[in-house]
């Protein structure tokens, strides 16, 4: 299989392309989707856990529009563990009550080379700035699943991303289950 889409499919005679994204930004994949009259075409390459071990898995899954009894998409966020919070909001108390110290000269930082004011203010404050970014990270994982048939299921992890999202929603629109 290429990773171009539109030359791994064969269309019948009477089936057209609707629209294809190939730009998705997939967690740890490759990812393509492609929406014709009939089928919605999920490609996807990279590596997946098959009985524990680690395999390269290109994967196409076509599910015709008329099976699709369940579309739905949704993000979810994921913050940092209390722990590396917790050392985030000490960085950033620490280093916030060093700049006082070094403020009322009652902290010296020994001499290094190109040593001014301002780097020193500038390296507590990256560490500060470091500590919030600790605290207050959160990741977002946009989640696809469609479910067709009796039993198929499909999942999809991508980035959440505003083109993303567009796709998503775009898809959630064309596709009608009746």
């Amino acid at each position: 299989m290429r990773n171009n889409i539109t030359r791994n499919i064969t269309l019948s005679s009477n089936e057209r392309v609707v629209k294809d994204f190939r730009r998705l930004q997939a967690v740890n994949t490759f990812a393509q989707i492609m929406l014709t009259s009939k089928r919605l075409i999920i490609y996807t390459k990279g590596i997946a856990n098959n009985r524990g071990k680690k395999v390269s898995r290109k994967m196409m899954n076509e599910i015709e529009l008329r099976s699709i009894h369940r579309f739905e998409y949704y993000i979810e966020s994921k913050k940092e563990p209390f722990l590396l919070r917790l050392l985030g909001f000490i960085f950033f108390v620490g280093a916030a009550y060093l700049v006082y110290l070094y403020y009322s000269q009652k902290f010296a930082i020994p001499a290094y080379y190109y040593q001014s004011m301002y780097t020193d203010y500038a390296i507590f404050g990256l560490v500060m700035l470091g500590g919030l970014f600790f605290m207050f990270h959160a990741s977002s994982i946009l989640y696809l699943q469609v479910k067709s048939g009796l039993e198929e299921k499909t999942t999809l992890r991508l980035r959440a991303s505003k083109y993303n999202e567009m796709t998503l929603r775009y898809l959630a629109g064309k596709i009608h289950i009746n």
